[in-house]
């Protein structure tokens, strides 16, 4: 990511240093947690699939590989995320057929501010040469890489990165890619969405002023280290939907060429990272730990805890709609569990099928289908890790169905088309 200031450099330096940026371990919170894994992880390959697997089919055809550039890379985490993408979805009889295959990567050049973060990925990718990390201050365009790469085929960021730039510099960045770029490149910009319920407080306020806010990432911590410790704050850029749209058209009539916004999802709308913080917002409860026991082996969930009401967000002409039948959603799902593993429900029982949506339909018959395929079971603990664990991915696809694409996530992905 790319820091703005001397407090958020200072934050990544040290999370490098205390191992948060290390392979994933798994856990019920820090920076690799189970939803991370399962949910978020998961959900940006889905929504990049098929435009990775235009890209990748393009330069095969042309007997070429990918060239790649992570913009705010981190340690390298997004490479990771586009060499796991299935190339369809998996049957059982099916084995993993990757879309990105390390052999189709011609270059792989990760981008970031904090030198600590390019020596971390230097040495985890040191057996990869091509892939190569560099020191980039995002805020002044592309750099030096603008003038000695090529054109790149994907210009890549991935949770949050470009929300630590400034508007005005994320203009400077834009522009220098649709210079740089050819026509059919694809631009993802992973942003920080601005109606979240982690953050009710920042929804109103239409100055530039009032969309930059302080942030933490109190999440690395556990509670206790929370409070007992001052985490550092740093400056971010909080992103609507509509305001994606309106600085693509922005970029489009100062640079002649065409970016189009080819696709806007909300990514974790109600287990966002400062879900279980709380920091922004005391009035939610600690669902993404909740989230998380789903994923964890021989852990049972008290899934009373994951029963949400609509206090915990103000009211909003168009977001608080939305929130409210995903809430309602979600909860029918909880319930109908905690009643169908108690054997006093069926699915033929539930009142209001009828209007039900069609993604809460397809989850109560996936959870009523799982429940009467393993309750016959007794080793192993089938509940905590067969029938929890796809309760979590039943609440994911309603969340990733049910979003509007707004900025009502933690995470707001774009997809950007560059056309010239």
């Amino acid at each position: 990511m790319k820091p703005a200031n001397s407090n958020e450099f200072k934050t990544y330096t040290q999370a490098v240093k205390e191992g948060k940026y290390d392979l994933y371990v798994g856990n019920l919170f820090g920076k690799y947690d189970n939803v991370r894994t399962y949910w978020e992880d998961q959900l940006t390959r889905i929504v990049l699939r098929p435009f990775l697997r235009n890209l990748v089919e393009m330069q095969r055809s042309e007997g070429k590989g990918m060239r790649i550039v992570d913009l705010g890379c981190g340690a390298g985490q997004g490479y990771d995320i586009l060499t796991k993408i299935d190339y369809n979805d998996l049957d059982l009889g099916l084995q993993h057929k990757r879309v990105l295959p390390y052999e189709d990567i011609s270059l792989f050049v990760g981008l970031d501010i904090s030198q600590a973060m390019v020596t971390k990925g230097q040495d985890l990718f040191s057996d990869k040469p091509n892939v190569q990390f560099k020191q980039a201050d995002l805020s002044q365009g592309l750099g030096e890489i603008k003038d000695k790469e090529s054109a790149f085929d994907l210009y890549f960021s991935s949770y949050g990165s470009l929300s630590h730039l400034a508007r005005k510099d994320l203009v400077t960045l834009l522009e220098d890619i649709c210079d740089h770029g050819k026509d059919g490149s694809v631009v993802v910009m992973d942003l920080i969405g601005r109606y979240s319920v982690e953050w009710p407080g920042f929804w109103h306020g239409e100055s530039e002023q009032e969309k930059v806010r302080e942030y933490n990432m109190g999440y690395l911590y556990s509670e206790a280290v929370r409070q007992t410790t001052d985490i550092e704050s740093f400056p971010i850029r909080f992103w609507t939907g509509q305001e994606v749209r309106e600085l693509a058209q922005e970029i489009s009539e100062k640079t002649g060429f065409t970016l189009e916004v080819s696709r806007l999802v909300d990514r974790s709308l109600l287990v966002g990272r400062h879900t279980d913080t709380r920091h922004f917002n005391p009035k939610l409860k600690p669902t993404r730990r909740s989230i998380n026991s789903l994923h964890e082996d021989y852990m049972r969930t008290n899934l009373e805890e994951l029963i949400l009401d609509s206090s915990i967000f103000p009211e909003h002409t168009f977001i608080s709609p939305l929130l409210e039948d995903l809430i309602s959603s979600w909860n029918i799902l909880i319930e109908f569990t905690q009643r169908r593993l108690s054997h006093n429900i069926s699915l033929p029982d539930v009142a209001g099928w009828d209007q039900f949506a069609k993604p809460l339909q397809f989850a109560l018959m996936t959870i009523d289908r799982v429940i009467a395929d393993v309750g016959w079971m007794w080793y192993g603990d089938p509940r905590a890790n067969i029938i929890e664990p796809q309760l979590g991915y039943a609440l994911r696809t309603l969340e990733y169905e049910m979003q509007k694409g707004w900025g009502c996530g933690h995470g707001l992905i774009a997809v950007l088309t560059l056309k010239k």
